[in-house]
């Protein structure tokens, strides 16, 4: 698995743990680091998805500006913002995080067919449902 795949599993589990918290402004910037990973990793469905969760939540969200996280991602203004959200939560950090949760990616993706259901199933959403929404891969 690659190291991108790895640090995007390790910042959706944070992510469904603050949502399970309540915690949803939390979330929304895990989902950010998330999504930001998938995009680079060829994902746009589970980026396209990550970023419009948090718009649902919070409508007038930076992401929000653009149509896509990719472009979000060459703007100098985005690239500010997810700058800050990385020096917050480091890959380290999030790794620490993440076990303080009792959890350990440990095999886990091996059981999925590849890495776009593997990160569909942390986000609770099937690629059935990514397919209705984004179309098809």
């Amino acid at each position: 698995m690659s190291d991108q795949i790895d640090r995007m599993a390790i910042y959706l589990h944070l992510a469904r743990a603050s949502e399970m918290r309540r915690r949803l402004h939390a979330r929304d910037r895990f989902l950010i680091l998330a999504a930001v990973l998938a995009a680079r990793s060829d994902l746009p469905r589970i980026a396209a998805y990550c970023r419009q969760r948090i718009i649902e939540h919070n409508p007038r969200h930076l992401i929000g500006r653009w149509e896509s996280v990719w472009h979000a991602a060459g703007d100098p203004e985005f690239v500010h913002f997810l700058r800050h959200i990385e020096r917050r939560y480091p890959h380290e950090t999030a790794e620490r995080m993440l076990g303080t949760l009792g959890l350990e990616l440990g095999r886990e993706r091996e059981a999925y067919y590849d890495d776009e259901e593997y990160a569909a199933s942390l986000l609770g959403v099937t690629q059935a449902e990514l397919n209705d929404q984004f179309g098809e891969a």
